[in-house]
């Protein structure tokens, strides 16, 4: 297991490597000293994969002290004022239970999770898939064992947790997570079903524990949720099914279908168009229905040239790809308006308290306008069905700015309309519940804020598939800038709930920033794009 161990690490650190020569290559400055002779410069690759090592073991120890410390740490600590240090402590494991065994447990798994190296270890390189398992499995839980313990320990101490409760938690987090690998097993083998490509059920579980997990800290509410987690007999069962579940999948030696089904989408160098029709039956999915007369016809498109004229084409051929989200999303907005209306008055008193702190309540947005913008899911489809080919040809790179402006407008009416059914269903739900004179004010910043947001998110995935264009040929997004860009916005959404800024501070700092997200858009898009935006 040791050579096989030895030989997936160091084909992840080539790969690493690489990675990070082509990206640097990319920077200012730097990436025009950055020749491509280093690929082959093999004293050079050494040197650039033992970096690279040190880099990931880096990162792991820094990652885990960043969600620790910025989303679980952070926001009971930003309560110190009314809390106790034992209440903080027992909303810290609470938060970390719910984030760390629920959500983690169905989102987080990598037991049939596609990846570049399963596929290159097990079908280029002919590794049996039972090795590869065991291997990657226990290198994996072990360094998770090991980045996450001295984060656990640190930010629990400061909380008036002991070491040794520190320490039993962290083991009970690895085990429990290989006590969730063999049940993704289980259910895979039984039914055939990957829960981790569910999307639906995937992101009810993060929604529902996120909300779970945070609630508590704004009601001023103390769960029992972080006391059951340190309970010694609940600590004892869960090191008895993760050492369980462990030996079982060590004995296990019948991956090869596992492994198979998780490698299907990972096939881009000798079956792409296979990867594109496996693509094609998810996020990117097309219907017969779309390629009507009406749309086909170039009668409906009169008027219209160039850019306008090819765009035009795309949205009206690719509805379902279009409209389809805009359709859910207001319909679980209407579902959970009315569910809203039938608490406010079952909840009179509670309802009454919660519409007089709406502006308290506004930095949520942050995270349900994340979530309701369709602009992710169309920037896919337009590099699916649109840009893969021209993106080939230096016209089309070159017209990048004229393309984003049309594609953005696009966007924003969409998000627009949902923050406006959004923006009205609050109103009617804070209206019913509290005097509407009184939540006046409230509801003009709401309005700004849910207006402001949808166009700060409108401009946010537009311009970062723009200016790092993250998706390669397999529709992964594996650039590192725009991951880590994707990720301060995510941490700065999280930091401003828990500071609880001043409605009007808020919302005059939203307004302000979607205006200059706007404007930067307009002013960077045409200089960097013709060079940033292309096929990986």
């Amino acid at each position: 297991m040791l050579n096989t161990l030895r030989m997936i690490l160091n084909l992840r650190v080539s790969s690493f490597a690489n990675m990070l020569i082509y990206y640097l290559q990319r920077l200012p400055w730097l990436g025009r000293r950055i020749s491509d002779r280093i690929y082959g410069n093999l004293r050079i690759k050494r040197i650039a994969a033992v970096f690279a090592f040190c880099l990931s073991l880096l990162w792991g120890f820094l990652a885990h002290s960043l969600y620790v410390g910025l989303v679980i740490f952070f926001p009971v600590r930003a309560a110190d004022g009314h809390l106790s240090t034992p209440e903080q402590l027992a909303l810290f494991w609470h938060i970390f239970f719910l984030l760390s065994f629920i959500i983690a447990g169905v989102a987080n798994i990598k037991m049939l999770e596609p990846k570049r190296d399963k596929y290159i270890a097990v079908k280029l390189m002919r590794l049996s898939a039972t090795r590869y398992m065991q291997a990657t499995l226990g290198y994996r839980y072990a360094a998770f064992l090991v980045f996450l313990l001295p984060a656990l320990l640190f930010f629990s101490a400061r909380l008036g947790a002991s070491p040794l409760t520190g320490v039993i938690v962290a083991i009970a987090t690895t085990l429990w997570r290989l006590v969730c690998e063999l049940l993704h097993l289980w259910i895979f083998r039984r039914t055939g079903t990957i829960l981790i490509k569910h999307n639906l059920i995937v992101w009810l579980v993060i929604l529902g524990g996120l909300a779970a997990a945070y609630a508590p800290l704004q009601l001023e509410w103390i769960p029992a949720t972080g006391t059951l987690l340190i309970n010694g007999p609940v600590m004892f069962l869960i090191a008895a099914l993760g050492l369980t579940a462990g030996i079982r999948l060590f004995r296990f030696t019948r991956y090869e279908d596992a492994v198979e089904a998780a490698t299907k989408r990972d096939d881009p160098l000798l079956d792409l168009g296979k990867v594109m029709a496996d693509a094609q039956k998810s996020t990117v999915r097309t219907k017969e229905s779309d390629y009507t007369a009406e749309t086909l016809s170039s009668k409906a498109f009169e008027g219209k040239k160039g850019f306008a004229y090819l765009n035009a084409i795309f949205f009206a051929r690719h509805r379902s790809l279009i409209y389809e989200p805009v359709k859910k999303r207001l319909a679980v907005l209407g579902g959970l308006g009315a569910a809203a209306l039938l608490a406010v008055f079952v909840f009179r008193q509670q309802a009454a308290s919660v519409a007089a702190g709406l502006g308290h309540l506004l930095p949520i947005l942050l995270i349900v306008q994340y979530f309701l913008s369709v602009g992710e899911r169309i920037c896919k489809a337009l590099f699916y069905h649109c840009d893969l080919k021209l993106l080939r040809h230096s016209f089309y790179r070159q017209a990048a700015a004229e393309h984003f402006r049309l594609r953005l407008a696009r966007i924003l009416g969409l998000n627009l309309l949902i923050a406006g059914i959004l923006g009205l269903i609050l109103t009617i739900v804070a209206s019913v519940a509290g005097d509407f004179s009184v939540n006046r004010s409230s509801l003009i910043l709401m309005w700004i804020c849910v207006l402001s947001l949808s166009v700060f998110f409108s401009v946010h995935h537009l311009f970062s598939y723009y200016i790092f264009q993250p998706y390669t040929t397999e529709l992964n997004a594996k650039n590192p800038f725009f991951l880590i860009f994707n990720w301060v916005i995510s941490m700065v959404s999280v930091i401003t709930i828990q500071m609880r800024p001043d409605p009007l501070y808020f919302t005059i700092a939203v307004l302000a920033l979607s205006v200059l997200y706007l404007g930067c858009a307009f002013a960077l898009v045409p200089k960097y794009a013709p060079r940033t935006f292309r096929v990986k």
